[in-house]
């Protein structure tokens, strides 16, 4: 987009999008314990809905109210008026499989991560954040129900990926690259604040490398869609692995801890996923929207 097609300085725009989500998240946080309250007879039912509300007004609402009142075409500052490429999203499909051995190893090292003695009280304190995050998980999945399965992929996949990646990407991202910034830097500052988000100290680095994909993603096709699908079809799996580890041995099965990879598969997984990211780049650098 060309500078004369948005208002405000680059500085105001981030400002406004701040102030947005702050209002936004207190809202968020109101609904919450409002629907806490009518179902407080029905726990997962009360954590789905506070999911779709979190989605909807804390990351929808702030990304459009924004790109609306910085520009006249916000559908091009958050790049969703063009469909995505078929085969990119075949590559996109290839990350996701040949990139489990790879992301199962740095999940592992980031979850046995230890912090100095000075830091143990902050240790412990992260550690029951990742233990509370869990036994939401155990009440989302609940026996792992067929239905149960596709409500989470509705809620925590689909719902979920769009809403963050609206956000995060197709907002908060673009605002930093049509304002100058170096898209490496923007990139990965996005990552940064994506991966903080989450609030989970034994899981930032896998999702900050994971908020790196998915931005280097729009940053290559200029297509939200391609890092949405991206994100959609991480969460999906997560969310199926889940049920299935469920059905199979029990809620207590989600409290197994992270495990690594042999050498030459996590070697041939580092391969495979540079091959198919390099098509991503070489493909969507080829086919980038006029005008974005």
């Amino acid at each position: 987009m060309k500078k004369s097609d948005l208002v405000l300085n680059p500085g105001q725009r981030l400002l406004l999008l701040l102030f947005t989500f702050i209002i936004c998240f207190m809202l968020t946080m109101a609904c919450s314990y409002l629907i806490g309250r009518v179902f407080s007879g029905n726990v997962p039912a009360a954590l789905r809905l506070s999911a779709l509300a979190q989605d909807v007004i804390a990351f929808i609402f702030p990304a459009v109210i924004t790109a609306v009142m910085v520009t006249r075409r916000p559908a091009e500052l958050l790049c969703i008026m063009h469909s995505p490429q078929l085969l990119i999203l075949i590559f996109v499909a290839a990350v996701t499989a040949v990139s489990i051995p790879l992301q199962e190893n740095i999940i592992y090292w980031n979850y046995n991560i230890s912090l100095p003695e000075s830091m143990k009280g902050f240790e412990n304190f992260a550690r029951q954040m990742e233990d509370s995050a869990n036994e939401s998980l155990k009440v989302l999945v609940g026996d792992g129900s067929w239905s149960s399965l596709v409500l989470n992929i509705l809620i925590i996949g689909v719902a979920a990926a769009f809403a963050e990646e609206l956000l995060f990407r197709g907002c908060f991202l673009r605002l930093l690259t049509t304002a100058g910034v170096n898209g490496h830097i923007a990139v990965w500052t996005v990552a940064f604040f994506f991966s903080a988000m989450h609030m989970q100290l034994f899981g930032f680095v896998p999702r900050l490398l994971l908020g790196a994909y998915f931005g280097y993603l729009l940053l290559w096709t200029k297509n939200f869609w391609v890092p949405f699908a991206a994100h959609l079809l991480n969460n999906v799996m997560y969310v199926v692995v889940a049920c299935r580890q469920v059905r199979t041995g029990g809620a207590g099965a989600l409290d197994a801890e992270p495990h690594t990879w042999s050498w030459w598969l996590t070697a041939i997984s580092i391969v495979a996923t540079s091959a198919a990211l390099y098509g991503i780049y070489k493909v969507g650098k080829r086919n980038v929207p006029e005008g974005v």
